[in-house]
């Protein structure tokens, strides 16, 4: 690190410069004082960042008698020549600071801000947001998560003055720290709150409106450079752009929002919708302060690094060939009815490697991955496309295993057949790391093959068989399992893969309303279809666990009150029954009679070792030891006469 020309400042010990972050986090900013004064680091980028990035940090340590270190990242760590103090930073104590790259640029930028510690880190923005992982961009992001200090992001054409602010406020430590910041760019300054009432829920909005001012505002009660207002719109994007757009203002200040994780938006739809599209400058205030949000977010973006990036043209190869396998076309029924009867066969032949050949072919795997997909890009059409194939090809399947089950004679319920009318939450489980590892296939082409194993790990096709068989065989109970098995294949499948295309970088574009509601109503859905299934599961698998428990418990009654009456249980089987009463069906082999008596004394033992009511039904082989008797010796025989 090498310290260009610039105003020498004093530097505070580490210890102390810690102290006064911690304060920081708890409440606002440790307040400027002689032995502390505000600290405010301009990273810069290029020239065209240095001017409009230097005024407003320039600006803000001014107001509050702080200092400015200016900073930037170069390869060779050389200071570059355009590297200058601009004149109008006059008044305030400027370090100038270049940092040799060592990792990426967002690294070395959060290495030497968490080391110095600062209020305030002023950074620049190209203005438009990327697409993939990375939203604001490669250098950008990282800096946002990972410093400890306040952040305010510069739209790359934001001017050297300002004379008029417009703040969007609806409460929040980001819309106050931006208030505070608005305040201090200068003694002249006009700064305007604005809070926008949705124009569908009428003048209670409107007045709800003016007291969240009101209350927002007191801090700052009596200071004339601040005033309210409050619009009233169909959106708070259009409400915000619209007043921005009035002619009245030369900067717009926003704070962050604290919006769900998963848009993985790091402001927020509303503050980035807004930068992205405001007819005037616009900066994004975030205040940084350690919460149980703030280490999510980490936790979070700590994820999203392990796993490798995908560019853009491998974005698009991937949404085609999800497009192109969901397509509800002939090819795909035609491939969905030989999956079905091909499957079918297999569950009545009860033959696992026909099965499977079933699950190979079948592709219905695509049009649930593209359910995923759909609800993370926020595309409506591909939804639709992708639950018209689902639906279509569910029936079609559950129509040919009907069929195969009424014309193939002497059809019986086998045990691959059971083993689907069962599901458990162990199926769940299953299912979400197969749509993730699907998802995971079809984005990265290297591994694409492994495309085979997840339509094997989570089949759709054998379940809807099942279904049909059971419906020919009028077996309700069986066709309700096999049928609860599909629907949490579905669900679970597009929850994972849409999880992992998330990852990847898939998402509504910044400023579409509309796909930005369909990704959230879309995730609402499929959170609460997943609790739906997750139910009856989780009833299923507590039931199934206390049945094998009770099967335990019993086995080992059997064999040790058998064995105090010397005799071995052949075989056994149990049910409830209408009064709760269990019944048990023994076959023993005895070598001794067994009397009504002795029935009567191993049910009542069987009882009190089970702690429940037993009735008993013996069936018994009985048991005779035979010897053959060898002479000791063998008499002479005597010659006939």
């Amino acid at each position: 690190m090498s310290r260009g020309e610039g105003r020498d400042s004093r530097r505070e010990p580490l210890e102390a410069r810690l102290q006064g972050r911690l304060k920081g986090v708890v409440g606002a900013v440790a307040p400027a004082t002689a032995d502390r004064p505000y600290h405010v680091v301009v990273a810069v980028g290029s020239e065209r960042q240095l001017r409009p990035l230097m005024s407003f940090g320039c600006a803000v340590a001014l107001a509050r008698r702080g200092r400015v270190t200016l900073v930037t990242v170069t390869p060779d760590g050389e200071h570059p020549a355009w590297l200058q103090i601009p004149s109008f930073c006059q008044g305030v104590p400027v370090d100038v600071v270049v940092v040799r790259q060592m990792q990426a640029p967002g690294r070395d930028i959060v290495h030497m801000v968490n080391q110095e510690l600062p209020d305030l880190l002023v950074i620049g923005w190209r203005g438009r947001p990327t697409r993939g992982r990375h939203l604001l961009g490669r250098t950008l992001d990282p800096v946002l998560q990972d410093v400890l200090c306040d952040v305010a992001v510069a739209r790359a054409d934001v001017a050297e003055g300002y004379r008029s602010i417009l703040v969007p406020t609806a409460g929040g430590p980001n819309a106050a720290r931006a208030i505070e910041v608005a305040l201090s760019l200068g003694a002249d300054v006009q700064v305007t709150a604005l809070y926008v009432a949705r124009r569908s829920l009428g003048q209670p909005e409107v007045a709800l409106g003016r007291e969240r001012l009101r209350e927002a505002l007191s801090p700052w009660a009596g200071d004339v450079r601040l005033r309210s207002r409050v619009v009233q719109a169909y959106s708070v994007v259009r409400g915000i752009l619209g007043e921005a757009n009035s002619g009245r203002y030369d900067l717009l200040l926003i704070g962050a929002t604290n919006e769900g994780t998963l848009d993985r938006v790091l402001f927020g739809n509303v503050p980035l919708t807004v930068a992205v599209e405001s007819p005037i400058p616009a900066v994004v205030i975030k205040h940084q302060a350690v919460s149980v949000h703030h280490y999510l977010r980490h936790a979070w973006w700590r994820v999203l690094r392990v796993f490798p990036t995908i560019s853009t043209a491998e974005q698009a190869d991937a949404y085609r060939r999800i497009h192109r396998g969901a397509r509800p076309d002939v090819d795909f029924f035609v491939m969905i009815g030989l999956s079905a009867a091909l499957a079918a066969v297999g569950l009545l032949m009860n033959s696992p490697a026909v099965i499977i050949g079933a699950m190979l072919v079948a592709p219905l795997m695509s049009a649930i991955l593209a359910l995923g997909l759909g609800v993370t890009m926020g595309n409506l059409r591909m939804i639709r496309m992708a639950a018209e194939a689902t639906l279509k090809g569910m029936v079609l399947a559950i129509l040919v295993g009907v069929l195969i089950g009424l014309v193939v004679p002497g059809a019986s319920r086998t045990g691959e057949m059971l083993a689907r009318a069962s599901p458990s939450v162990l199926d769940l489980i299953v299912a979400l790391i197969s749509g993730m590892a699907g998802a995971y296939a079809v984005c990265r082409s290297d591994v694409s093959a492994a495309l085979v194993g997840v339509a094997i790990s989570a089949a759709v096709v054998p379940p809807l068989a099942t279904v049909g068989l059971a419906m020919s065989m009028l077996d309700v109970t069986m066709a309700s399992g096999a049928l609860l098995l599909f629907l949490t294949n579905l669900v679970a499948i597009s929850a994972g893969g849409g999880l992992m295309f998330l990852v990847f970088g898939f998402q509504p574009e910044p400023g579409e309303a509309q796909r930005s509601y369909v990704f959230r109503s879309g995730l609402a859905g499929i959170v609460i279809l997943l609790a739906a299934v997750a139910v009856p599961l989780a009833w299923l698998t507590l039931r199934s666990a206390q049945e094998a428990a009770l099967r335990r418990a019993v086995m080992e009654a059997l064999q040790v009150e058998a064995a105090r009456d010397s005799v071995e249980v052949v075989e056994w089987h149990m049910r409830k029954g209408p009064d709760d009463t269990l019944q048990l069906w023994a076959v023993i082999r005895s070598d001794h009679e067994i009397g009504s008596d002795e029935l009567l004394v191993l049910q009542q033992r069987l009882g009190a070792r089970l702690k429940h009511p037993v009735r008993l039904h013996l069936g018994v082989i009985p048991v005779h030891y035979l010897e053959v008797v060898v002479p000791t010796s063998t008499p002479a025989v005597r010659p006939l006469p």
